[in-house]
């Protein structure tokens, strides 16, 4: 008797609106439920299960989406913002990634990031001093967006008084890497995009002139070993790594904050025992991650738990269904500190050759302001709380305001 076999099911269709105007969280757990695979446009595929989105992102039969097809997929029109998708490594595979990553791989290691750690520090304490007291205010424009801008730039070398400036610039031009391109936005999105790559480009070239004692003359140093690349496209390199390290870690500041404010047990436990603030910041990537899915393109078919998804699809893996599976965090919906099982490789920083480079250095810059918040602003209260809207890419947070007692 000839054995039989189980044809492959399709993945359900999904209207990409019901993710937006619903409560995503609640959305995904009904499908993941049903299935391990959504369908939420003809040629994307969307994986839902932590167990199938963390074996993905290791998959070799899949690949980083190229810079050109995710312009092309997203919609985004020809120009300086398809250009810097095109050239910025995260979006390459093979050489090309090797290449551009290689160039930030010493200064993003363990221990380079140890030693920024007091600097870091120090740019957190100054934060956290200058909030307002005694009246309501914005903790989004005195903190959480405060934070990341002024550390980065103490790293790479940038004026402290420029962070303002081309924070501005980054927070714009992340739309390119939300689910849905906001075209209505297209020609402030194209602006930005070029007046950031001409600013960092004006800083290398004055590296390559005079060299200091900073991440971008690190990085100029070890382009000019090999100048494997254009300066253009360097510049690239260096403004996604601004973006990926600068609207993430500012919503995970805040909900982070936030979460903890709303949970006024667990923040004085925190309060009385700074080493809970890791676990606080591992548990609030979990709970509402800043980054909602990463994106793969199949090289050949593959097969997610008897779905099909063909070759040539785009694979999103949904982080923010992953990382409310119940097969994987027992009692998903509760925020606590102090869980355990957290796996060693977070999947919000993605996996595989592609895992996020910046990770350590996000992960100190959240912990050294929630440490700052703790010490310097212990009786903060939350006025308004703040949401992460979107359930793909880079989730935008909406506005937050605390108050802290005179």
């Amino acid at each position: 008797m000839a054995a039989q076999t189980t044809a492959p099911r399709e993945a359900t269709l999904v209207d990409p609106a019901i993710l937006l105007n619903e409560d995503p969280h609640a959305v995904f757990a009904r499908f993941r439920r049903e299935t391990p695979v959504i369908r939420t446009s003809e040629h994307r595929f969307m994986v839902l299960r932590a167990r199938d989105v963390a074996a993905i992102l290791r998959d070799t039969r899949t690949v980083q989406i190229e810079g050109t097809d995710y312009a092309r997929y997203n919609g985004v029109p020809e120009g300086r913002a398809t250009r810097f998708l095109a050239d910025f490594f995260l979006f390459s595979n093979g050489q090309d990634h090797r290449t551009g990553r290689s160039l930030f791989a010493a200064s993003f290691s363990h221990g380079a990031i140890r030693g920024l750690r007091s600097g870091i520090r120090a740019t957190a304490e100054t934060i956290t001093a200058e909030m307002p007291r005694g009246e309501s205010f914005d903790f989004l424009a005195h903190a959480a967006s405060r934070a990341p801008a002024e550390m980065i730039a103490a790293i790479l070398g940038l004026p402290r008084e420029e962070a303002p400036h081309f924070a501005r610039l980054v927070y714009i031009v992340a739309n390119l890497l939300v689910p849905v391109y906001p075209a209505e936005r297209h020609a402030e999105i194209e602006a930005a995009a070029g007046e950031l790559h001409d600013y960092v480009r004006l800083h290398l070239s004055r590296r390559i002139a005079a060299p200091q004692e900073d991440m971008l003359s690190r990085v100029v140093a070890a382009w000019r070993k090999t100048q494997a690349m254009s300066l253009d496209r360097l510049a690239h390199q260096v403004m996604g790594l601004i973006i990926g390290g600068s609207d993430t870690t500012r919503g995970a500041i805040a909900m982070t904050t936030a979460l903890l404010l709303e949970h006024p047990d667990q923040w004085a436990a925190l309060r009385a025992d700074p080493s809970l603030i890791a676990g606080a910041v591992n548990e609030g990537l979990r709970f509402e991650p800043p980054i909602g899915s990463t994106v793969r393109l199949a090289a050949m078919p593959l097969m997610v738990d008897g779905v099909e998804i063909p070759a040539g699809q785009m694979i999103v893996l949904s982080t923010l269904s992953a990382l409310r599976d119940p097969e994987a965090y027992p009692d998903p919906n509760r925020f606590d500190i102090r869980r355990e099982g957290h796996p060693r490789d977070h999947l919000v920083f993605g996996g595989g050759v592609h895992r996020c480079i910046g990770e350590m250095l996000a992960r100190a810059e959240i912990e050294e302001m929630i440490g700052a918040i703790a010490r310097n602003a212990p009786g903060i209260e939350l006025t308004r709380a703040p949401r992460l809207e979107g359930f793909g890419g880079i989730r935008r947070i909406t506005p937050m305001e605390t108050r802290i007692p005179a």
